[in-house]
């Protein structure tokens, strides 16, 4: 059964070169070339550069209890509130969601505050309720985060710098007035070749620990699924991201959003980023502090199983090479590990093969998510994370399944056919 080591090792030597790509960039190098802090926070300049206008896109349905600590986290952004726009978007809620909105807009009417507005979605599904929300919008640049997460004071900024002019004012002027920067906004000019411009920008999302085996092991993967994300950018070849925190420009998204798949529930951002590779688009990552959204874990595995299984469904409607060429590997790797777990629980002779077999895998693993979680302020619990290793091959498996099953609904349901069947 040595062969099975095969799949590993290549896995493993992937995620090692990747895991090199990420010690190799400094934490501090965000757009340009300065003003940043070694924490990742942005620094008084010396001039300023143009910002554009963007617009947040939130869609929200049944999040009463979630959303007042977003749109609070929103109310605090350190952004010119005259080029910040707020968009939250009822995805038909049948809770207080939309009252709990108005009433935050009522009670934060400040010249101060960044406005926000609250639009209803007139269609049905997250998917059409972002797009509606886009459309709606009147900033150069879009912003999506979810209703369960909260951002930094200075998220907007962060990704803001990304879609930067070259143009600078001088610091008196723009300390005097923001007059300088509006001006100069005005002059923003986004071609889509041939400038430093990126088409989509890329953030991380961290879990919140809390107590609990399941929660540490949310964070474990969430935080391997981060750090892939980040490497992959590095390396040219993007193969996933996350709604929950990212930006693009509006008319990259208008351009490609008739190949967002809006027969299906989910996945606009993925099909977004492939849309935006294919047309040979720049993506970049921002992994600073400042640029990270926080979000609640799942507690229990069966919630967690249910949102890995929800989110792994797109997956069979994704065609970007490298995307497709991670998820084979992952799954030949998986499967190894656990058909040598299960040949070592039968017979002893095959312990050996099933302790390398986790062995190889768990050093690349370790690397990335230990670099992961220290770079956010938290670090690797080992007992968990063991646990959480083992466990893993088994856990991928059962999510595959599951998968396949949600993403066979899915199609039975485009043609028409209930699932299950009814009963005659």
């Amino acid at each position: 059964m040595w062969w099975l080591t095969l799949p590993v090792i290549v896995y493993s030597a992937g995620l090692l070169v990747l895991w090199v790509m990420l010690v190799r960039r400094s934490d501090s190098k965000g757009p340009g070339d300065g003003g940043m802090t070694e924490a990742g926070d942005i620094t008084g300049a010396d001039d300023v550069r143009a910002l554009p206008k963007i617009s947040v896109v939130v869609a929200a349905k049944n999040e009463e209890k979630s959303l007042p600590a977003l749109l609070e986290s929103l109310s605090l952004q350190d952004y010119p509130p005259d080029l910040l726009e707020i968009i939250i978007v009822n995805d038909n809620s049948a809770d207080r969601t939309p009252v709990l909105v108005s009433e935050f807009i009522e009670s934060r009417r400040d010249p101060a505050v960044p406005g926000m507005k609250l639009i209803y979605n007139p269609f049905s599904g997250k998917k059409r309720a972002v797009r509606y929300g886009i459309e709606k919008a009147s900033g150069e640049v879009i912003v999506t985060t979810d209703a369960d997460c909260i951002v930094g004071p200075g998220w907007a900024r962060s990704h803001a710098e990304w879609y930067c002019t070259g143009h600078s004012v001088q610091h008196g002027e723009a300390e005097g007035s923001r007059a300088g920067v509006t001006a100069a906004v005005h002059h923003l000019q986004y071609s889509h070749a041939g400038s430093d411009c990126p088409d989509m920008v890329l953030a991380p999302v961290v879990q919140r620990p809390v107590r609990g085996f399941w929660s540490y092991f949310g964070v474990f993967e969430f935080s391997a699924l981060q750090a892939l994300t980040e490497a992959t950018v590095l390396a040219g070849r993007p193969v996933m991201c996350n709604a929950a925190n990212m930006s693009f420009r509006r008319d990259v998204y208008m351009r490609h959003a008739g190949e967002l798949r809006t027969d299906l529930p989910s996945g606009d951002d993925m099909f977004l980023l492939e849309a935006v590779m294919r047309d040979g688009g720049a993506v970049r990552h921002d992994g600073r502090r400042a640029a990270a959204a926080e979000t609640a874990g799942a507690v229990t595995a069966a919630a967690l199983l249910r949102q890995r299984a929800r989110w792994a469904s797109k997956a069979f409607h994704l065609r970007g090479a490298p995307t497709l060429t991670l998820a084979a590997a992952t799954a030949a790797c998986n499967a190894a590990a656990a058909a040598a777990a299960v040949a070592a629980i039968i017979s002893v002779k095959f312990l050996p093969v099933a302790a390398t077999l986790y062995a190889i895998k768990t050093i690349p693993d370790c690397l990335l998510i230990a670099g992961e979680m220290r770079k956010r302020g938290n670090h690797l619990k080992t007992l968990p994370f063991i646990a959480a290793e083992i466990i893993y091959p088994f856990y991928f498996m059962v999510v595959a399944a599951m998968s396949r099953f949600q993403s066979a609904r899915q199609f039975r349901e485009r043609l028409g056919f209930s699932f299950p069947p009814p009963k005659p």
